[in-house]
């Protein structure tokens, strides 16, 4: 037990910081014997060095996937993006083990709480969510087993690749500039995008119409093609007319060019 406490006293200091609580005090609070606490004791910067070093991986590796939105909020909001990571260290804490998705599970907490503070720009969860999603269509595992497939067929599922992502934002985040330096507004509207990883390995991105992001939605959600269509136009409050059917299958061949539906499930 006496290993535990220690290591929970340290990673309490480690992620919430060690504040004015003297080491003393805060053995006693973890339980901790007189000879941990005379260890510690007798490193006493060896705490702040462990909290500076973990600190800066996780939030290096945060940054590198949300550069453009943690240059903008430190310089627009007063520094709030290294402070709201270290709100999320301290309120909470990342629980997985892979430091690759630590960002994901920052952004996850972070998101509402940036709608609901004034200084943060409308955008700033748009913007992230864009930026996390392009690392992780960028570096998601191959297709380990190729699935069986047939042609495609109205009565049949279709099969995307894995390295896809719909995606709806209320600003245009997708048109900013990549340049870490700019701070231009995005327009506000609604944005629905299909993002996707080409043979280069690439992350890319395609902006769809809200009738195409009905049908990628619940074809994507595993229902057959036909049914997609027609359940998809009803949503929109339009029929399945001539046009619509020509500019699916326009639609639908792009994306098998693209490498983004590999084709249709077999039985």
């Amino acid at each position: 037990m006496s290993d535990e406490r220690v290591q929970r006293l340290i990673a309490e200091a480690c992620l919430v910081g060690l504040g004015a609580e003297d080491l003393e005090a805060r053995g006693a609070r973890f339980g901790l014997s007189s000879g941990d606490l005379a260890a510690l004791a007798a490193t006493p910067r060896r705490l702040g060095l462990y909290r500076r070093l973990v600190r800066a991986n996780l939030l290096t590796c945060t940054g590198r996937m949300m550069p453009r939105t943690r240059a903008r909020l430190n310089d627009l909001a007063e520094g709030a993006f290294d402070a709201s990571f270290d709100a999320f260290l301290a309120e909470r804490a990342p629980t997985t083990h892979y430091l690759r998705d630590v960002p994901a599970e920052f952004f996850e907490w972070v998101a509402p709480r940036w709608t609901a503070l004034p200084l943060i720009p409308s955008y700033a969860a748009d913007l992230a969510r864009h930026e996390l999603v392009h690392f992780q269509i960028a570096s998601a595992p191959p297709l380990a087993t190729p699935p069986v497939l047939t042609e495609l067929a109205i009565d049949r599922p279709v099969v995307f690749a894995p390295a896809r992502r719909q995606v709806r934002y209320a600003h245009a985040v997708h048109t900013l500039p990549e340049d870490t330096e700019d701070r231009t507004a995005p327009e506000k509207r609604d944005v629905f995008l299909l993002i996707y990883r080409d043979s280069e390995n690439l992350a890319r991105m395609l902006e769809l119409s809200p009738l195409a992001a009905r049908i990628a939605g619940r074809l994507l959600g595993g229902e057959a093609l036909g049914e997609a269509l027609s359940r998809a136009c009803a949503d929109e409050k339009t029929s399945v007319t001539p046009d619509v059917l020509a500019s699916s299958a326009r639609m639908l061949a792009d994306w098998g060019e693209r490498g983004i539906l590999l084709g249709a499930a077999a039985d």
